[in-house]
């Protein structure tokens, strides 16, 4: 995901300090009274929480989403948030959400936080079947933005999207290999 609106410069000799250097150089140096290292504890800890809350979503409340979808949906958008504020504290609130509300990220971002707050408004307010079905419809809403997000935002778009895929798939391919003859 692109985090700066700069380009970033590549450094000749690469090394951790002088990649640690290029990216405190990019970022702004106090915000919310936090410096760098501080924010990129707190990014690096909404992060790992983000990834909780999808573990969750996928690993109990996919299996439960026929009986249950509410745990599903809560547990999803709960991770959408956390992520989404993870590279707010980052980079800082404001600049986050300036680069949100552009003229070519504002439909995305309607959508997305609309489908997260229609997901918790259907979640604890509509039961029974027409709760099931507005909930399941919400999530596929919001699943689906998230895609979205993830295609517009990476570098090159779509076809940034291939590529990353593809370079994950190589270097998964021998661990799910080696998985499948267990």
């Amino acid at each position: 995901l692109p985090l700066f609106n700069t380009p970033i410069s590549v450094p000749t000799d690469i090394s951790f300090s002088s990649i640690k250097s290029n990216l405190e150089a990019q970022m702004p140096q106090q915000v919310l009274g936090m410096s760098y290292q501080q924010r990129f504890k707190v990014f690096v800890s909404l992060l790992l929480l983000s990834t909780l809350f999808f573990t969750l979503a996928f690993f109990v409340g996919l299996p439960m989403i026929t009986i249950r979808p509410q745990k599903f949906a809560l547990s999803f958008t709960c991770g959408s948030l956390t992520f989404m504020g993870s590279f707010a504290i980052l980079r800082g609130p404001v600049p986050h959400f300036s680069g949100m509300i552009t003229q070519e990220r504002l439909p995305f971002t309607t959508i997305y936080i609309g489908s997260m707050i229609g997901t918790l408004y259907c979640t604890f307010s509509a039961y029974g079947a027409k709760g099931y079905v507005s909930v399941m419809i919400m999530s596929g809403v919001q699943l689906m933005a998230l895609i979205w997000y993830l295609v517009t935002f990476l570098p090159g778009g779509a076809q940034g999207m291939k590529v990353l895929i593809s370079a994950m798939l190589a270097i998964l391919r021998p661990v799910i290999v080696g998985c499948s003859k267990c």
